[in-house]
């Protein structure tokens, strides 16, 4: 039952993400068990274990909708591995083949997403951790992505983005998705290990969303004096509904197909409809007074170096830097790198990054923008 993944450990980060639903009963609303009808298979249906042995709806822990999936390892009598058994559940269908393995099937895709989503939480009574795996092929053979994630413990909801971009093997479109959750990903599974996950998405700003598209424009030139605003308008249609964004921030109350700027910064919209969710592209606004907002560090105070960076990034103050939060974007806005500083000396990994120019900018702890500049990554 266990995968020969290579699982990656996840990073927190921000990520400028749209929200996709294409994955079936993703938050698990119409959940039974066995699952066919609903889009997955789960760890009985395959092993032949009766319903409900290691996979539950529970309808009072979620948060989309009225229910999550509940994966549970637990003790299963007549099971190898220490009669402990991990719960799994596969996107698509599973059946045993003739040598007692399980066979995965995934379902019907065809788009390249730039970002897998989801919520989960996560707890064990050891050292065990949880695993999601994401595999998208063409034609059966051509594995465009695989790929594994480990989850490890959390007693909280936490929302996971985690972007794919890196690890597209190459420029082909899939046509099958599978993916799969699995509670235990230990070589023996620890009895009471529980995950719990919802809201199972997709999340597209490179590549569009099926269905629905999000672009901002602006109604006359994007740079302004302090006092003045520019004017977004972001696309129009049936049902749509917006939140505007700055710096990858909710902006309260900006829920309108259009959003006077009259903060310097980076916008996004999310414009959701029936059929599914999508994220714009950030249209920066600049403020032409050069020390509008800010007010809390003086420029001379800060040194970011070298320029052009190869692999780290300094940031250094004369004064603490604790509880700030940098934001590096690529040229077209696309926020890359997101950090929360800590003291007078900060070192950025940026050596993931590609070749070109980039905009750092950070943010005191009411999002006030305190500096913003180009540098460039060469290797």
């Amino acid at each position: 039952m266990k995968q020969k993944f290579t699982l990656l450990a996840l990073l927190a980060m921000a990520f400028f993400t749209g929200f996709g639903q294409q994955v079936p009963n993703g938050s698990f609303e119409t959940w039974t068990n066995p699952i066919n009808p609903d889009g997955w298979a789960d760890v009985e249906t395959i092993v032949g274990l009766p319903t409900n042995t290691l996979t539950f709806k529970d309808t009072t822990t979620f948060t989309e909708g009225l229910a999550s999936l509940k994966l549970l390892a637990d003790s299963v009598a007549g099971v190898t591995q220490g009669h402990v058994l991990g719960g799994l559940v596969s996107l698509g269908t599973a059946t045993i083949s003739q040598s007692g393995s399980p066979v995965f099937t995934g379902i019907a895709f065809a788009y390249r997403p730039d970002s897998l989503v989801f919520d989960y939480k996560y707890s064990s009574p050891g050292t065990d951790t949880a695993a999601v795996f994401l595999t998208l092929t063409k034609q059966f053979t051509d594995k465009v992505i695989k790929v594994g994630f480990a989850l490890t413990a959390a007693a909280n909801w936490v929302h996971m983005a985690i972007p794919l971009s890196t690890f597209y093997s190459d420029g082909n479109t899939p046509d099958t998705l599978q993916i799969q959750f699995s509670a235990s990903n230990a070589q023996t599974s620890i009895i009471g290990s529980t995950l719990h996950v919802d809201a199972v998405r997709f999340g597209y700003v490179g590549a569009p969303a099926p269905g629905i598209t999000a672009t901002i424009t602006p109604a006359g030139p994007t740079t302004f004096c302090t006092g003045d605003s520019v004017k977004l308008q972001a696309d129009t249609g049936t049902s749509y509904t917006y939140q505007w964004q700055l710096g990858g921030t909710a902006i309260t109350g900006a829920t309108s197909s259009s959003y006077e700027a009259k903060l310097a910064g980076s916008y996004t919209v999310v414009i959701d409809s029936a059929a599914a969710t999508a994220t714009s592209q950030a249209v920066v606004v600049v403020d032409t007074n050069c020390t509008s907002g800010i007010n809390n560090i003086a420029l001379t105070n800060l040194s970011v170096y070298p320029n052009p960076a190869t692999s780290l990034l300094n940031i250094n103050s004369n004064e603490s830097l604790s509880g700030f939060n940098l934001h590096i974007y690529d040229v077209v806005g696309r926020l890359v790198i997101s950090q929360v500083l800590e003291g007078n000396n900060n070192l950025i990994n940026v050596g993931k990054l590609a070749n070109g120019t980039y905009i750092y900018r950070i943010t005191d702890a009411e999002s006030i923008a305190v500096a913003q500049n180009k540098f460039n990554v060469i290797k």
